[in-house]
């Protein structure tokens, strides 16, 4: 019996022989896997310019939504005028004047109590409005939104901008033929059952997510949105009151429904889908209660990573204390600036308004794209909410109009903080459950709206007597609480790295001494 010697060059060619086809799948794979990242990209590339047309059209559907809730304000006063005062013919140039000495424009006393009546009527009308627009959409946005990550984010971009049509038609309707008001309170019911403005702002956000990667330019583009909607306000704002002035409450109404029909038929036929297929597929298995548990799963559980939930609760605490103030200041600041010392009129008003929106939201803009470069989002938020802070005590202590007019100006980046909560929160959240965590901050926006108002309206009728601008110190305290919870996350961001406030996805790495063992 022959033995066969093994030599060592043998030996190493058997090694190749059998190591080549491992190293051959190996190669292959990675191909396949960088063209599939091309494509992925490349596919990104087209949505974010698709995008774009998304974004123009959004601008013009948020400012004919506010010109026609501007038509629906000074209809009302209309309405109340016509009803009690028959004998005076309303014009939209009495809102040029300021009543801080109602009895020198009342020819009599009646008068002047029929006045106050129109007065009072019409602020609780608008309460009633209020409620109709914001209590339906804490519902409704988390239904779309969080529908909207197992169907796709495009049919929940266009139910709310449906909802807005079918309401403006109605609103055409009821101007034509002078209904009663409790009939605009069912139509604005109707349009918050399908989302309201809300819903839309948060299925954007969702599909800005889809189209973008984990980072800096996430928050950008979440803060373009907030400007938009921003700059769409000011425009619908500005223009209601020319418009009503010159053509009255129904031909405004009217083009603006149009324009806004308009505006669904192009996103309806030039919006692509932006949820990947993989990503439905993911989400469809799990059950509604699934994602109406898994809303609050951010904040009650580490499953998209160790040390997360507290981030989550942190960035949603920040969120809270801001909006507060940017929601809630919106009605007790107008009763602040109508009354003594500062009697504004209308065009004052208008002016402080535009003012805010520039300084906020364009030049907030510009400083989030400058300072990206240097320093962290999380310092960006900071300075945005001291800028908030400091805003509402130089505005509580207020005595001349120049000074109120220096607010807004102080209070440049009170509107950076929300944006960059929002994108924090998405980069520790996988692709999967993107609408899912918006659409609770959505819930918790319409919420916190409510709540807002009534608490900044109940605290300044009560303390308006001794310290008008009591209510603003109020505001302050709570921004100050926002101010030390981003100082608490931006150290922690810098002690655990960057990747502690990202999703990481979990990779499945395969040895080729386990592929043996199979």
């Amino acid at each position: 019996m022959t033995s066969k010697s093994i030599s060592p060059e043998n030996n190493e060619e058997s090694d190749a022989a059998e190591t080549a086809p491992l190293l051959g799948n190996l190669n292959h794979e990675c191909q396949a896997e960088d063209k599939e990242t091309i494509q992925r990209r490349g596919r990104r590339l087209f949505l974010r310019r698709c995008f774009v047309l998304a974004s123009g059209l959004f601008l013009i559907i948020v400012a004919f939504t506010i010109l026609q809730l501007g038509v629906l304000h000074q209809y009302v006063y209309y309405f109340y005028y016509k009803k009690y005062l028959p004998n005076i013919t309303y014009t939209s140039q009495d809102t040029q004047k300021s009543y801080c000495n109602s009895s020198a424009n009342a020819t009599s006393e009646a008068e002047e109590n029929l006045q106050n009546k129109v007065q009072v009527l019409a602020s609780q009308f608008m309460v009633y409005t209020s409620l109709a627009l914001y209590i339906p959409p804490i519902f409704g946005s988390f239904f779309l939104s969080t529908l909207s990550d197992t169907y796709g984010r495009k049919p929940f971009i266009l139910i709310p901008i449906a909802g807005f049509i079918i309401r403006s038609t109605l609103f055409v309707i009821g101007i034509y033929f002078e209904l009663d008001l409790t009939w605009f309170i069912l139509f604005l019911l109707l349009e918050g059952s399908t989302g309201g403005l809300y819903s839309q702002i948060t299925v954007l956000f969702s599909y800005v997510a889809d189209i973008t990667e984990k980072g800096d330019q996430r928050i950008l583009l979440l803060v373009i949105i907030e400007v938009i909607a921003g700059l769409g306000g000011l425009l619908g704002s500005l223009s209601s009151g020319y418009l009503i002035r010159e053509f009255g409450f129904l031909l405004p109404t009217f083009i603006s429904t149009m324009c806004i029909f308009a505006a669904l038929l192009l996103l309806g036929i030039f919006l692509p889908e932006s949820l990947p297929s993989e990503c439905k597929a993911r989400s469809n298995r799990l059950n509604f209660c699934s994602k109406f548990k898994g809303v609050w799963e951010f904040y009650t559980s580490n499953k998209n990573g160790k040390g997360t939930r507290w981030r989550y609760v942190c960035s949603l605490l920040i969120f809270l204390c801001v909006q507060f103030g940017v929601l809630g200041r919106v009605t007790v600041e107008t009763l602040y600036e109508l009354n003594k010392p500062f009697c504004w009129n209308s065009v004052l008003l208008g002016w402080f308004m535009g003012l805010r929106i520039i300084s906020s939201y364009v030049i907030g803009l510009v400083l989030i794209r400058v300072l990206q470069c240097c320093v962290s989002v999380e310092f960006i938020a900071l300075i945005g909410a001291t800028s908030h802070m400091v805003a509402f005590i130089l505005e509580a202590f207020a005595e001349e109009s120049y000074e109120l007019f220096l607010v807004p100006i102080v209070s440049f980046g009170s509107a950076m903080v929300a944006p960059i909560m929002r994108g924090i929160m998405s980069r520790m959240t996988p692709p999967d459950k993107q609408g899912t965590l918006f659409a609770g901050m959505g819930m918790i926006d319409s919420f916190i709206t409510i709540v807002g108002t009534t608490v900044s309206s109940a605290v300044y009728s009560a303390t308006v007597t001794y310290f008008r601008g009591f209510v603003f110190l109020m505001f302050a305290g709570i921004s100050c609480v926002a101010v030390i919870l981003i100082i608490v996350l931006w150290v922690a961001g810098m002690v655990g790295g960057a990747s502690a406030m990202r999703y990481q996805e979990e990779e499945i790495i395969v040895t080729p001494q386990e592929i043996d063992k199979d």
